[in-house]
């Protein structure tokens, strides 16, 4: 079951990952620092990643995708749980598929993303 939950996670991170075939810092992304990062062996100490910003009419401060293209084109992070009080669908911390944990400031605060660096496509 986990297995497949994980295949799952990364063949959506991979199918999300495909749309962002721009250049790494294009006008229509916004560009995050993930730090103080924690996660299995492999995991980057922090790293800067980018994904679709919203458009100008949209209503609420909720991300397009919960996947982060590495601006280095190495992995997608894909993220499953957006901290504590934030969105984190029933689970997902008993899953044991968000292995990488990492800071990251947002213009309302900082919180810790949880989720899982897919390779890139």
């Amino acid at each position: 079951m986990k297995r497949a939950g994980l295949a799952i996670c990364v063949a959506c991170a991979s199918i999300l990952g495909a749309a962002f075939t721009a250049s790494p810092v294009a006008a229509d992304t916004n560009v995050y620092t993930f730090y103080d990062c924690d996660g299995p062996t492999g995991t980057p100490d922090s790293f800067t990643a980018v994904r679709t910003r919203l458009p100008a009419a949209a209503p609420f401060g909720v991300s397009l995708a919960a996947a982060f293209r590495l601006t280095d084109g190495s992995a997608i992070f894909v993220v499953l749980s957006f901290g504590e009080g934030n969105f984190s669908p029933p689970g997902i911390a008993h899953s044991g598929n968000a292995v990488v944990t990492c800071s990251v400031d947002t213009a309302v605060g900082t919180f810790e993303f949880s989720g899982l660096l897919a390779p890139a496509p």
